[in-house]
Parts: structure tokens; sequence; C-alpha cells
């Protein structure tokens, strides 16, 4: 914030400090989370509980 104006970053970045350095530090790109896992997992507990309460 230089010029007084908010800037929206275009990029999610991910500062990590390396290990064995003095004020060094890697900066990544932040990894998008895989959902697929999760929804699958939603769908198999929602028909379970639909068997059971049936």
């Amino acid at each position: 914030m230089i010029s007084g104006k908010e800037v929206t970053l275009q990029r999610k970045l991910k500062i990590e400090p390396i290990e064995g350095s003095y004020n060094s530090y890697a900066v990544n790109e932040k990894e998008k989370r895989d959902w697929n896992g999760s929804v699958y997992l939603a769908c198999v507990a929602a028909i379970l509980a639909i068997v059971f309460f049936s």
C-alpha cells in the first residue's frame, strides 16, 4: 500500500521460512483444495444415513 490505494492480489501466496537459513523465506502459490474426496464422502454418508433411517 504505497500510494494509499488498496490493491487486491491476483494470486494467493504462501510464505514459509526456509529451514537452516536466517531471515530467508520461500514464496509459493497456495494450492487449491481438492474437494472431490470430501464430496464423495458426503454422498456416501448421506446414502448410508437414508438407508439406515428407512
